[in-house]
């Protein structure tokens, strides 16, 4: 009879991390491989989005793709958005959109000026978000979608402190004439 290999301990962090990550490491590349945010150095390793979250995140980018043609860029998947260069605080979001506004040129790299929009899909492993929440709005974003696949449910909310939620039917304005509503995506 074979002997069990022990289960992995999730709970540690691999050795190959550095203690703290900083905003140089960032710009010289020195940065570990992987899926992860940085919070205050510290890396905060994250699991890889399921099949839902995907299937979501593309339906959510391809409609806001044609309600925004031309009124800037949008962006899917992982975007690292530096929130605090000292100490290093680097948000992964599952969508972004840049007005033409904030950035008359297409961004390169990591984002260092606040999108207009962040879109985060809910899921099994997505965790808390508020202190994510919390970092969007201290770096200037002044709205965040969360969406629940689950739940089927969209919530808004703004820098402001407002939060307002929405079902299936529901049509939500995202940005100042654009409007989303989740009969769209399902």
């Amino acid at each position: 009879m074979a002997a069990s290999l022990p289960r992995p301990d999730f709970t540690k962090k691999p050795l190959f991390y550095p203690p703290r990550v900083t905003y140089r490491d960032l710009l010289e590349g020195n940065i570990p491989s992987g899926l992860y945010e940085i919070v205050k150095g510290e890396v905060i390793e994250m699991a890889p989005a399921g099949f839902i979250h995907g299937d979501w995140e593309g339906e959510i980018y391809f409609r806001l793709k044609e309600l925004l043609k031309g009124k800037g860029w949008l962006a899917v998947g992982e975007v690292g958005i530096v929130i605090s260069r000292e100490p290093l605080t680097l948000r992964a979001a599952d969508i972004v959109f840049v007005s033409r506004e904030r950035s008359p040129e297409r961004p390169k790299g990591y984002l260092e000026i606040p999108p207009d929009l962040v879109v985060e899909i809910e899921g099994p492993g997505s965790g808390d978000l508020h202190p994510k929440l919390k970092d969007y709005f201290s770096f200037g974003i002044p709205r965040v979608l969360v969406v629940n696949p689950k739940e089927k449910t969209l919530a808004l909310y703004t820098a402001e402190g407002r939060v307002s939620f929405h079902g299936t039917d529901e049509e939500i304005e995202v940005l100042p004439g654009v409007k989303l509503s989740l009969k769209d995506l399902a």
